[in-house]
């Protein structure tokens, strides 16, 4: 019960922590928000590691949890600027595919064969990303609305690594995966976020800290939530259930930002976020 419970937990406050940084990036940025929602998530880390206090489980979870701190850092600037560019209401459901990574890594890499279903979800997610993907143009500018798209599918391709080495880094210890995980993946934020500050490609505002620290704080406790469901459960039945978090982003944009799409994207979106969940059910 345990498992599934703090799986579904993931998933909605994901989709809150999704939303959020969505709309804080078309203001700050994406590694801005990025860096700084791990930041203050590694604080709430730090607190519930010294809580709990796990034995150290051994060196064998720095391998996957320095992929993971990589992949996780990467996929979290791109997952960010993604939702932030482009539809949530388009972007959430292709962003959701990653969650079916596992099982495609499964099916590609050890051989196993694809069941009936998953074909199908296969399927389903192609033609939902095709879909999605017929992109309406701005008629003043003449430029795509919705270029997040192949950002979108970059993002997936990174964050199944992360998905992957996150379960490898937490199998002994849920929180010192994610301890290894972010003790590598702030620090690539910080110095890029740095480069970026000298660069004079980002600026850092008063107000930034405050208005991103609630992000960190829910995007850290839903992976401790996560890396807990994996290490209790199944990860196939722990990323089915994650993947439900762009549900409660999708709901929170059209209630909040009174996003709107069109009827094919909605169609699109729908065929895809099916895809997901039969992939991973399959």
């Amino acid at each position: 019960m345990w498992p599934f419970s703090l799986a579904l937990g993931a998933a909605a406050v994901w989709g809150v922590a999704d939303f959020m940084a969505a709309v804080r990036a078309r203001h700050y940025g994406p590694l801005l928000v990025a860096a700084f929602a791990q930041l203050t998530g590694t604080a709430l880390l730090l607190v519930a590691f010294a809580a709990v206090r796990d034995p150290f489980p051994g060196w064998g979870i720095w391998i996957p949890g320095v992929v993971a701190g990589i992949a996780g850092s990467v996929g979290h600037v791109v997952f960010i600027a993604a939702l932030s560019r482009g539809p949530i209401g388009v972007i959430a459901p292709i962003l959701a595919m990653s969650s079916a990574g596992p099982v495609l890594v499964a099916i590609g890499l050890q051989g196993e064969r694809p069941a009936p279903l998953q074909i199908v979800g296969l399927l389903l997610a192609v033609v939902g990303v095709v879909l999605v993907s017929r992109m309406q143009h701005d008629e003043a500018s003449g430029t795509s609305r919705y270029g997040a798209v192949p950002l979108a599918l970059v993002g997936i391709a990174i964050l199944t690594v992360f998905y992957v080495a996150m379960d490898a880094a937490s199998q002994d210890s849920a929180l010192w995966g994610v301890m290894v995980q972010r003790s590598v993946s702030l620090p690539l934020l910080l110095i890029a976020l740095a480069i970026g500050v000298r660069w004079g490609a980002e600026k850092v505002s008063g107000g930034a800290l405050r208005e991103i620290a609630p992000i960190g704080l829910m995007d850290t406790a839903a992976l401790i939530g996560f890396a807990l469901a994996t290490s209790m459960g199944e990860l196939s039945i722990a990323v089915v259930l994650a993947s439900l978090y762009p549900v409660v982003t999708i709901l929170l944009a059209r209630i909040r930002l009174q996003e709107r799409l069109a009827p094919i994207q909605r169609v699109g979106a729908g065929f895809a976020f099916a895809g997901v969940i039969a992939i991973v059910i399959g």
